[in-house]
Order: structure tokens, then C-alpha cells, then sequence
């Protein structure tokens, strides 16, 4: 039988979260500059609207733990691959999504079960993620799309070579 989750350990996992907002933020941010080729500058504006996105989100999470008092939120994010090709960027930003929005459905679910000895936090914070689940998810899809799109240009561009 599993012990039951306390708030001190949810704000840890929180934390964990707010590590990964840091490196979305950091990732787009790095990629708006270092993308090359000839649709750079879209993806320049497209990567620096993506952290623009992860910015609130890094301010939302800090300014949660922060009142929640806990003492130490991460202040920034992992290590992360770089890539000159925007598909690869691309790939690497729904994985990079797919893994937070699969974290916050799992906090929803741990916040149901802390809900017993923390009502009012664990309602308030379910919704935060539920928000951020949303917004995450969304993310996710904008970005299948346009890698979707981006794949389908690169295979046509390779039969019409082979034609």
C-alpha cells in the first residue's frame, strides 16, 4: 500500500515541474537564435513566442510555490539538445510537451488523493494544473501540426527530385 502524498512532497514534485518549465523556456529561447535555413526568421518569431508562453509558466509555478512557502524553487532548467534543423527542434518541443502534459495529469490525480488533509490547497492548485494541463496539451498539438506540415513539404520536395 502506497503512503499517503503530503503537501511538502507535492511541492517537491511541483518543483520537478517548474525545473522542466525552465528548460521549455530556455529550449525555445536558444532555438529562436539557432535555427538556420531558409524559414529561420518565421521560426525565429515562432520559438520566441514559444517562450514567451513558458515564461508565464515558469512565473505562474514560482509565484505557487512561493506561496505555498517553499523555500527553494529551481531557478533553471536541464540540459537539452541543440538543433540547427527545425524539424528536429520541432520533434524535440512535442516531446518536450508530451512529457510535461503526461506529469500534469498526474499531479491532478495526486491532488485528488491529498484532498483529505489539504482541501483548500488541493482544490486551488488542481485547477492551476488543470490550466496548465490545457495549455500544455494545446501546445502539443500546435506543434504536431506544424511538424506534420514541415515532413509532408520535406517528402514532396523529395519526389519532386526524383521525378
Amino acid at each position: 500500500m502506497m503512503s499517503q502524498l503530503t503537501l511538502p512532497q507535492f511541492l517537491q514534485l511541483m518543483n520537478e515541474d517548474l525545473h522542466n518549465e525552465w528548460t521549455h523556456l530556455q529550449f525555445y529561447l536558444y532555438h529562436a537564435s539557432y535555427i538556420t535555413g531558409l524559414h529561420a526568421e518565421e521560426y525565429k518569431e515562432f520559438f520566441t513566442n514559444a517562450a514567451k508562453g513558458e515564461l508565464e509558466h515558469v512565473q505562474a509555478f514560482l509565484d505557487r510555490l512561493l506561496g505555498l512557502h517553499f523555500a527553494l524553487p529551481n531557478s533553471s532548467g536541464k540540459n537539452f539538445p541543440s538543433f540547427t534543423k527545425v524539424e528536429d527542434a520541432l520533434g524535440h518541443s512535442v516531446q518536450l510537451e508530451e512529457e510535461v502534459v503526461n506529469n500534469y495529469a498526474k499531479r491532478i490525480a495526486q491532488l485528488d488523493a491529498l484532498a483529505g488533509t489539504w482541501p483548500v490547497e488541493s482544490a486551488y492548485l488542481k485547477i492551476f494544473y488543470e490550466d496548465q494541463l490545457q495549455d500544455s496539451y494545446e501546445d502539443c498539438e500546435k506543434l504536431r501540426r506544424i511538424l506534420a506540415d514541415t515532413l509532408k513539404h520535406q517528402y514532396r520536395a523529395a519526389e519532386s527530385r526524383l521525378v
